[in-house]
């Protein structure tokens, strides 16, 4: 893969924020919509959603190089309030606990969540809106950048709050059926979330790309760098193929056919949002680069 000024790191902290926000989203629509027949995902979802993003703020800290060696330095993130970092870093300060709170909440665990529960609806509104939040945060962390003509859209938050949804309902859905596989049928249910915010995110993706072809020279060499240059095999296969029209395809089959489609189909279909949301991520950052040796 290529080498970037934005590598790995940031392409790790985009995924894993936004699959971690969206998942939380998806365990507070469960948990308020449909509270009977699917707490294995609400569970699952709210389990997963403070860990990843704990783990995606951990990658851009690191990224940014401020607290390796100098702890004491992660200070300054926070300390100028006219930086869009530093209100992202606040933004994923408050939900990281919110969301480990709700998770213990949905789950009795230990007494901090047997209290916690007592506030479970002012958890979910707060974490909510902080979730929404750390996914367009995400979006417009690479779309403020300086110089990179190819992010500065507004659609890059819209892009990354979309795909969020898709990886986070994709995280929930593969935890469900890990902690109970009997509850698979069931989740044939919210295979109609992935047909909905696959095919938002297929159609803010092709106006993305139109719109860079478009707008700019810097952004139509950027775009075309992933339609037909070194990145096109991983946009088109990864992202495209794999990452959304496979999976939304089987999600229409498992909606309609409701429990019938074998299982290792309904987590294969998980599996590939996920490859497809990291991919996405990855291509757009690396597509920044000038071309090099793959």
């Amino acid at each position: 893969m290529l080498e970037n000024a934005w590598g790995w790191l940031i392409v790790a902290y985009l995924f894993l924020a936004g699959a971690g926000a969206g998942a939380f989203v998806a365990a507070v629509a469960c948990d308020l919509l449909a509270p009977d027949w699917s707490k294995s995902l609400a569970r699952a979802g709210s389990l997963a959603s403070g860990p990843l993003v704990a783990v995606g703020t951990m990658c851009l800290v690191f990224d940014l190089e401020a607290g390796l060696w100098q702890p004491w330095r992660q200070l300054y993130l926070v300390s100028n309030l006219s930086s869009m970092i530093s209100w992202g870093v606040i933004v994923l300060s408050l939900f990281i606990p919110v969301a480990l709170l709700y998770a213990a909440a949905l789950n009795d665990l230990t007494f901090v969540g047997r209290y916690a529960k007592k506030y479970v609806w002012h958890l979910e509104v707060a974490g909510s809106v902080l979730a929404v939040a750390t996914a367009v945060y995400t979006g417009i962390l690479i779309a403020v950048v300086n110089g990179v003509p190819f992010w500065n859209t507004p659609l890059m938050p819209v892009l990354f709050l979309a795909s969020a949804v898709s990886t986070g309902l994709a995280v929930a859905m593969i935890g469900a059926a890990i902690i109970d596989i009997t509850t698979i049928r069931t989740l044939s249910n919210f295979a109609l979330g992935h047909v909905i915010f696959l095919a938002i995110e297929g159609v803010v993706l092709m106006l993305f790309i139109f719109m860079s072809l478009t707008r700019s020279v810097e952004a139509a060499v950027s775009a075309n760098m992933m339609i037909s240059g070194v990145l096109s095999p991983y946009f088109w296969l990864l992202v495209v193929v794999l990452g959304i029209l496979v999976p939304f395809a089987l999600s229409i089959v498992e909606y309609y056919e409701y429990g019938k489609m074998p299982k290792y189909l309904v987590v294969g279909a998980d599996l590939l949002v996920l490859v497809g949301g990291m991919s996405l991520r990855g291509v757009i950052i690396f597509a920044a680069s000038p071309p090099q040796i793959v």
